[in-house]
């Protein structure tokens, strides 16, 4: 460091030093070397003025008039439209504004007609976040979340949304139930049956009689009973009759006769509708082990459905976008948006569901998330390690859906080509409890995971690295890329692990994509 023995004032600095008559001169004064050059600063008895200061950026340039950095981010400057304070750091960087425990924090936007036409602004007091635009509170979010906006609430029209809300129930596709016997009862649950008689010879003067158990049949339905088709042509003089009679609580009698024409031996398939005035949901239906449509109902107190499995254990309630209207379970063109529109990894697409567990979540499994379209259509879930491509959400009181780090908490599986990808995202499950379960995909197929509004990483580790999974200390940690043009379809679905029944409420379920 120079010395400044024998130097004066002058020679070094001027207007660092006053006069006794200058002491109370508040005009600013540049400081100056001492052969007179100006220097960036400014001083009066009142004021200091430089023209850019830097706090701890070393010998780099300032980017703005007030630049602050711990250290640097990298080969990064700020936007000169935006540079007059820059905070920088090379991880997390930050602003506080603390304030009086019944007074606000605030952020204002002014010109020359107005100094705080927009504001951003924390109230104490009511604590609450509120936007204002044109000097007006336009968005407030309570510390709730309630939310409320005063204006119109639009949606991108960049995005393709499909939202569904159940305000039908969603039941069954058709079931196919084999009648191995004519003249005998058959029980099925579903609101949508599709027997199939053994091969019976017709006579003209013959009818034959089954007895359908469901107790989804009351006292005052309407149950409809076609016949849609036989193994063998009928004869053109010929005609099958199909009624149904002796409704009551939990069965009905269907009849089949003929018109006076002996009809030779063959199959009949029959399509049975209980209550058909009762829409079905058009877009989803229900399966899952020893499902039926008794068993998807409206909670009552709380929105959307729930879900329930039977009581034996590994029984699944299971909802998956419906596969077909005819009852084949093989056509699934032009059924629904759901089931025909891709949402491939390239689309950007966005999944989101929310539900809520039940007052008990013990020997359960349950399942939110996007499967693979070629497994999500099986009775079953299945474990994770059975699917090429995947990214859903996974709770399992066991291991019975795959090997988990931490069989009470959260995890999210994604699957690229075959290849597992399990995080533990450290969230213990609670019963009674809302989960608002997002993921998204961006512009380079790489997965970004949310629970309640917050994000967590995801790990890039394979399961056959380590089995069961990872936690993840990165929160804005990505997916690795996902496979591009993998067909998957949203899928969400519950499993007992015990002899008893297990219960989720599912109150939506939205899906979005890039337009191209």
């Amino acid at each position: 460091m120079a010395t400044l023995k024998g130097k004066s004032i002058s020679s070094t600095y001027q207007n660092l030093l006053q006069t006794s008559s200058e002491v109370n001169n508040t005009t600013l004064k540049k400081v100056e070397t001492g052969s007179g050059t100006p220097t960036s600063m400014r001083l009066a008895t009142d004021k200091v003025e430089f023209t850019k200061v830097g706090i701890g950026t070393s010998d780099l340039n300032p980017d703005g008039l007030l630049h602050v950095m711990g250290v640097s981010a990298g080969s990064v400057s700020s936007d000169v439209s935006a540079n007059q304070l820059t905070l920088e750091n090379s991880t997390d960087s930050g602003l506080t504004i603390l304030s009086g425990t019944s007074s606000s924090g605030n952020i204002f936007f002014g010109d020359a007609n107005s100094n705080k036409s927009g504001q951003i602004y924390y109230d104490h007091d009511g604590d609450y976040l509120g936007i204002a635009t044109g000097g007006s509170e336009r968005f407030r979010i309570s510390n709730n979340g309630d939310l409320t906006i005063s204006g119109n609430l639009s949606q991108s029209s960049e995005r393709y949304i499909l939202e569904e809300f159940f305000h039908k129930l969603p039941y069954k596709d058709i079931n196919d139930t084999e009648q191995t016997s004519i003249n005998t009862a058959i029980t099925s649950h579903t609101k949508n049956v599709r027997i199939v008689t053994q091969a019976i010879n017709l006579g003209a003067s013959d009818t034959h009689q089954i007895t359908l158990t469901n107790d989804l049949i009351y006292p005052k339905s309407h149950v409809s009973a076609v016949l849609v088709d036989t193994s063998v042509d009928i004869a053109d003089n010929a005609m099958v009759n199909v009624m149904v009679h002796d409704v009551e609580d939990g069965s009905c009698k269907i009849r089949i006769g003929t018109n006076a024409v002996d009809i030779d031996s063959m199959t009949f398939t029959i399509q049975v509708v209980v209550d058909p005035h009762i829409d079905s949901n058009d877009s989803w239906a229900t399966t899952g082990v020893n499902s039926n449509d008794l068993l998807t109902l409206y909670p009552g107190t709380e929105p959307g459905i729930r879900i329930t499995t039977g009581g034996s254990n590994n029984d699944q309630a299971i909802l998956y976008p419906k596969i077909s209207n005819l009852g084949t379970g093989s056509d699934t063109n032009n059924i629904s948006a759901w089931r025909n529109v891709s949402f491939y990894s390239q689309y950007q697409t966005h999944f989101e569901a929310s539900i809520t567990t039940f007052s008990s979540i013990a020997d359960s499994a349950i399942l939110c998330g996007m499967r693979d379209s070629s497994t999500a259509d099986n009775d079953a879930l299945s474990i994770y390690e059975n699917e090429d491509d995947k990214a859903y959400f996974l709770y399992a009181t066991s291991d019975s859906l795959g090997t988990l780090t931490n069989n009470g908490n959260l995890h999210f599986i994604y699957s690229i080509s075959g290849v597992d990808y399990v995080t533990d995202l450290g969230i213990v499950v609670q019963a009674s409890t809302v989960y608002r379960l997002k993921f998204t995909f961006d512009e380079s197929r790489r997965i970004s995971v949310f629970v309640n509004g917050v994000q967590y990483g995801l790990t890039s580790t394979p399961t056959t690295t380590t089995a069961g999974g990872v936690t993840q200390s990165n929160n804005k940690a990505k997916s690795l890329v996902m496979t591009s043009n993998a067909g998957i379809v949203p899928v969400i679905g519950i499993q007992t692990l015990a002899t008893s029944n297990a219960f989720l409420n599912i109150n939506f379920v939205k899906v979005s994509r890039t337009i191209q």
